[in-house]
């Protein structure tokens, strides 16, 4: 969650130089952001049963959100450096 926070403060350091554009990635990366804190304390609570029962599940959607939002981010970067 910080480390989108942080690439969401440099996606605004560039908005001078690439445009209006950056703002797509500053959206998305601090809607991320936003969508980890929000579901955090949940998890946590899932996480923390599991160890005392000694099972813990994977949580594959977080996993897969989280890649898909790595993906967009770099190809939505990519974009805006090469359209600038």
């Amino acid at each position: 969650m910080l480390a989108l926070v942080t690439a969401s403060a440099l996606f605004l350091r560039w908005l001078p130089h690439h445009g209006l554009s950056i703002l797509l990635l500053f959206a998305v990366s601090a809607g991320a952001a936003l969508a980890i804190y929000l579901t955090q304390r949940r998890r946590y609570g899932a996480k923390s049963h599991g160890v005392s029962r000694e099972h813990v599940d994977a949580d594959i959607t977080a996993v897969i959100w989280t890649a898909f939002t790595g993906i967009a981010l770099g190809v939505l970067g990519i974009g805006v450096v090469l359209a600038g």
